[in-house]
């Protein structure tokens, strides 16, 4: 089946046309993203239109934002489409499923990538926000509400995201990395996260941690998280568990958002 995902994040909109029984991507463009969450949306509905083809049977939409089962979207942290049918706005092109951007990137990695072949996997989005999911045989818990991918309490990503250090550092995050004077920050930042993660595996105990997003591809700042939470980790044989970078890297949720669409 070729079906279209789009992939909207805190900078950027990525947008592709998915084989996804050959599980490959065939075409794919980006577009900055702009304030405005109708513009947003009307970039969205522009690249679906510049990619669709005869054979395309469905359209995938990852949001960074909570979505709740029926597809609804709950927040308004980077796009208030919380009053937008936004299904509707695709209606000319394919039926559409609407999924929280890491939820979608869980089942790519679940299905194609770090995750597979595994019962269990906790993924973690590390970008411009965090968030997680837990996934069983292939399927993310999504929650009674969609909610169960708010990482911390309050979301740490208020201090470890890449949006976070760049705000702390008043430079931009690649900048960040590269400061010496910023070591500090971003260890601490990196400390955050880890307790959080290490919590979560306690919890959940999972066969595999993969750590995907942006700054999760960033091996430095991963190494540290990876150190962190694995010295927090309370039983001897779950502190042994793999903790692994995603495999997809920024096409994830793109890939994973067509094949949610495919089986709806």
């Amino acid at each position: 089946m070729l079906c279209v995902g789009i992939d909207v994040g805190a900078s950027k909109v990525a947008a592709g046309v998915v084989d996804t029984a050959k599980r490959r991507v065939l075409e794919q463009r980006r577009v900055a993203t702009t304030r405005d969450s109708r513009d947003v949306l009307r970039d969205c509905v522009r690249l679906a239109e510049e990619l669709h083809r005869p054979d395309v049977e469905r359209l995938g939409l990852a949001v960074c934002e909570l979505v709740r089962p029926d597809g609804t979207i709950a927040s308004a942290a980077t796009v208030d489409w919380t009053t937008i049918d936004v299904s509707t706005a695709f209606s000319h092109i394919a039926p559409t499923v609407v999924e929280s951007d890491v939820r979608a990137a869980a089942v790519a990695e679940a299905r194609l990538g770090a995750g597979r072949d595994r019962e269990s996997m906790l993924f973690v989005n590390v970008g411009s926000g965090i968030s997680h999911t837990m996934v069983v045989e292939g399927r993310p818990l999504a929650g009674a509400r969609g909610n169960a991918i708010i990482t911390g309490a309050p979301p740490v990503e208020r201090w470890s995201s890449g949006l976070a250090l760049a705000a702390a550092a008043g430079a931009k995050t690649e900048e960040v990395f590269a400061d010496p004077a910023s070591a500090g920050m971003v260890a601490e930042a990196a400390t955050r996260l880890a307790q959080t993660l290490a919590a979560l595996v306690n919890a959940l105990d999972p066969e595999v941690l993969v750590i995907g997003g942006g700054l999760g591809s960033v091996r430095s700042y991963r190494g540290m998280i990876e150190q962190g939470t694995r010295s927090l980790i309370y039983a001897e044989e779950t502190r042994r568990l793999d903790i692994v970078p995603a495999a997809l890297g920024t096409d994830a949720a793109l890939i994973g958002a067509t094949l949610v669409a495919a089986e709806a």
